[in-house]
C-alpha cells in the first residue's frame, strides 16, 4: 500500500501574506500588459504559496521517501529504508509567530499540533509521518501506521 501525506506548508504565516501580495501584483502587471515583471511575480507567488513538504510511505517494499513538493507539482526527495528506524512516537507541536508593529508593539498566534514520528536509532524523532490536530486523532493514525509498518510505539521523554 502506498500512502502520501502532506506534512506542512514550507512557507507559513507572513509569507502566506507575502504571497498572496505578490499574486495581486501579478494579476495587476498583467492587465497593464508588463509581462515578464507578471511572470515573474507569479513565479514567486506559486512558490511562497504552493510548497510543503511530504512523506510517501511504501508498506510493502518498507521504504520512505521525505519530499518537497516544490510550486505544487516538483516532487523533490529519495527513498529510504525502513530498516533504519526504531518505531512510532507521538510528539505535541507549537508554533508561535511574532510580528512586531512599528510602534513596536508586539503580537503573536500559536498553533498547537500533534505529529507522528518515526525513531531513528538514537531514539529521536527523525521524520514526521502525519500532522493531526487533536491528541486522539493522532493516537489513532499512530496506531494504524504500527500495524502497516510492523513497528512499536514508543514514548517521548519529557525533559
Amino acid at each position: 500500500m502506498l500512502i502520501d501525506n502532506k506534512i506542512e506548508r514550507t512557507f507559513s504565516g507572513p509569507m502566506v501574506i507575502m504571497g498572496a501580495t505578490f499574486f495581486a501584483v501579478t494579476v495587476i502587471l498583467m492587465l497593464t500588459y508588463h509581462w515578464i515583471f507578471g511572470i515573474l511575480s507569479f513565479v514567486i507567488a506559486a512558490f511562497l504559496l504552493f510548497t510543503y513538504s511530504g512523506i510517501e510511505i511504501d508498506t510493502e517494499k518498507r521504504m520512505i521517501k521525505p519530499y518537497y513538493m516544490v510550486f505544487g507539482f516538483l516532487r523533490r526527495g529519495n527513498w529510504e529504508s525502513l530498516e533504519k528506524y526504531r518505531g512510532l512516537t507521538l510528539v505535541p507541536m507549537q508554533k508561535i509567530y511574532k510580528t512586531f508593529s512599528r510602534s513596536n508593539r508586539e503580537t503573536f498566534s500559536a498553533k498547537n499540533d500533534f505529529r507522528v514520528y518515526l525513531i531513528n536509532n538514537a531514539k529521536k524523532p527523525a521524520y514526521p509521518l502525519k500532522t493531526c490536530k487533536s491528541r486522539e486523532e493522532a493516537q489513532n493514525s499512530m496506531d494504524e501506521f504500527s500495524i502497516w509498518l510492523k513497528m512499536p510505539v514508543f514514548t517521548v521523554k519529557k525533559y
